[in-house]
């Protein structure tokens, strides 16, 4: 495949992928970590573990893409 190809569908893949992996991070309740009125510390940290776990997960599947195209061309 082209890289160009592969890029794209990275893009949109991450964005997603994005959406799936934060409706799950929603079911989690971090309030019972933080103090009371620390809502928008609790905000950051869902976000930010969104943004990590969607790029490993991005990641993960389009290693799992570029080695099969070489693995069968």
């Amino acid at each position: 495949m082209d890289a160009n190809i592969l890029n794209i569908i990275e893009f949109f893949l991450f964005f997603i992928v994005f959406g799936f992996i934060f409706q799950a991070f929603n079911a989690f309740d971090l309030s019972k970590f933080f103090k009371k009125g620390y809502t928008w510390q609790i905000q950051v940290i869902y976000i930010l573990s969104t943004i990590v776990f969607t790029y490993l997960a991005v990641k993960a599947f389009m290693n799992l893409i570029y080695l099969s195209t070489e693995i069968f061309s």
